[in-house]
């Protein structure tokens, strides 16, 4: 059905820069803006006691059209939609059509919905703001800054200083995994950041649950392990594997700090005080049943990279080596055959 073919397209998120028509501080790819609004998302609906996969299916809905037309930058839509404001749904809509020549149209409307809720728009306009504000501490960003604060006053919610300021708590947090790139030892010709990894394994984890027809409760628990899994590393910065396996006790050593770390956190932010029911899903998020699905969607998300760099052709035999050994990895995954998928994703890079 084409999900490999779709898995390599989604490498397209790491690529797509937001604000690309100004300066930046900070260059935010539509991956990195897709995790820290989920993530956004996930603290507010749990203040709130909501549901998080509409907010993983509203942002497909966003996302997916994207990896046919890239991105187009606030001010350009704000004035086209002056002229004709149903423009950028019929764009949206024809590049569904190129979507649907790659997985099946009806299962692509069960990972997607139209129906955005009041806390996940407010999600959405509070990154956008946060972004623009972070890159207004050098360059002008007044326009855009001006725009999004007004369209967050005209979000109906109650107690909606007590919620931004629930979104500046998670998002400086995000901030220290949009700065951290994966696999920085080595030369990247597509860097990929943590939190832009973090939004790939959702995504991947989501459709895997979607094929299984996993309970929306069991969905609902692997959106957050997914979401969640890296968090720690905004704490600790990236601690690699072979830098754990050097002395058998200093996996389990990190593991303690990383908890201490997010209780801390939490602690010191009573705003997002009910995040610390996850505290076992940031610290073994990969454990159980549920858990595999994250673990094998981490490793698809890392092939995923590993072939961004081959196709690009990044000559580090690193990349090739590891390519392999999370295939290997994803061909013991006993729930779903992911064959096919990765036979899809070889075809195109080699």
């Amino acid at each position: 059905m084409g999900f490999g073919k779709f898995i390599f397209m989604l490498g397209n998120l790491f690529t797509i820069q937001r604000w690309n028509n100004k300066p930046a501080i900070i260059k935010f790819t539509e991956a990195d803006n897709a995790y820290t609004t989920l993530l956004i998302s996930l603290a507010l609906k749990t203040k709130l006691n909501m549901s998080i996969e509409e907010s993983i299916q509203w942002r497909l809905s966003r996302v997916l059209p994207k990896l046919v037309l890239s991105d187009v930058s606030l001010e350009l839509k704000e004035r086209v939609e002056r002229f004709s404001p149903d423009v950028w749904e019929k764009v949206r809509r024809k590049a569904f059509l190129d979507l649907y020549n790659v997985i099946d149209k009806t299962f692509i409307h069960k990972l997607v919905s139209d129906n955005q809720t009041l806390v996940d728009k407010f999600a959405d306009v509070s990154t956008s703001l946060l972004e623009a504000k972070v890159n207004g501490k050098i360059f002008n960003y007044e326009k855009p800054i001006e725009e999004l604060e007004e369209k967050l006053k005209v979000i109906q919610l109650e107690n909606k200083e007590e919620l931004f300021k629930v979104s500046k708590i998670v998002f400086a947090l995000t901030l220290n995994l949009v700065s951290m790139i994966r696999w920085n030892r080595m030369h990247r010709n597509i860097k990929t950041t943590v939190s832009a990894h973090s939004f790939v394994v959702v995504v991947i984890a989501y459709l895997i649950s979607t094929l299984l027809d996993l309970s929306k409760k069991e969905k609902e628990e692997v959106i957050i392990r997914a979401l969640l899994h890296d968090l720690p590393e905004a704490f600790t910065g990236d601690v690699i594997t072979p830098t754990k396996k050097k002395i058998p006790e200093l996996d389990n050593l990190v593991s303690l700090v990383e908890k201490e770390m997010f209780l801390d956190w939490v602690s010191n932010n009573p705003e997002i005080s009910d995040m610390k029911k996850y505290i076992s899903f940031v610290v073994n998020p990969f454990d159980g049943f549920l858990g595999k699905i994250v673990r094998y969607s981490d490793y698809f998300a890392a092939l995923l990279e590993c072939s961004l760099e081959i196709f690009s052709g990044n000559k580090e035999e690193l990349f090739k080596d590891a390519f392999f050994e999370f295939k290997r990895n994803l061909k013991s995954f006993k729930i779903l055959d992911l064959s096919d998928w990765i036979d899809e994703i070889e075809d195109i890079i080699f």
